[in-house]
């Protein structure tokens, strides 16, 4: 599979005869997975689960955004079970989180979540995403989580299909290596969001040092309170 899925390329507006774009639609070696999929639950179905989501201040709002799932590895000739919320990737994989680690059954991927076709917001953890999505009440963007830094330029190749692009990374890196390769060239929006220091307050939203959004608005205008 590739990175992203081709229906869902076209569906965001890309020819598939773009020469940018066959980096990304070229069809990668699958690895023979070390894994057994025993079943995928709905979530709030595994206490442990539950009582994670929780903490994280993510129950009840991003339970229908997330799955169950239960897995099995053989570690040294025996079948352990394991348990982890999950989301699908454009790959066909699943990437999976819970208290202890964070982990990838299958082949690495973007996940994307269509939305309007205007307007696309791009996180770098799906975890990020759905604080996001939590503390805006579900704005309508299309939504690219990049599950990964190697998938950083796929995330900037794919602003190119909206009117506006609104990049929410923490990484300072990620900042430095938008700015060296791509300049004055992408998205106003997008080149401005270096200047976003609301989304560090947003990350940090819990502390009382930090501003709350109530209502979506750009985070580059939700400022740090004295």
């Amino acid at each position: 599979m590739s990175i992203i899925h081709l229906n869902t390329f076209v569906k965001l507006g890309g020819d598939p005869e773009d020469a940018d774009a066959i980096r990304w639609l070229r069809p990668r070696v699958a690895a023979v997975p070390g894994f057994t999929i025993e079943k995928i639950l709905p979530v709030g179905s595994t206490r442990a689960l539950t009582r994670y989501l929780k903490h994280l201040g993510l129950w009840p709002g991003g339970k229908d955004l997330l799955q169950e799932v239960h897995y099995s590895r053989s570690t040294d000739g025996k079948d352990c079970s394991y348990s982890a919320l999950g989301w699908k990737n454009e790959a066909g994989g699943w990437v999976i989180q819970n208290s202890r680690w964070r982990g990838l059954l299958g082949q690495k991927g973007i996940t994307v979540r269509l939305g309007s076709p205007l307007h696309v917001a791009v996180f770098e953890s799906y975890f990020d995403f759905l604080k996001w999505h939590q503390a805006y009440k579900a704005p309508e963007h299309t939504v690219i989580v990049l599950n990964s830094s190697d998938f950083l330029d796929a995330g900037i190749f794919l602003c190119r299909y909206f009117k506006q692009a609104e990049l929410f990374f923490s990484n300072e890196r990620f900042w430095k290596r938008i700015q060296l390769r791509y300049g004055s060239v992408i998205d106003r929006s997008v080149e401005y969001a270096p200047l976003n220091e609301g989304y560090r307050n947003f990350l940090d939203s819990q502390s009382k040092n930090y501003c709350k959004p109530t209502t979506y608005e750009p985070l580059h205008r939700c400022q740090r309170t004295p």
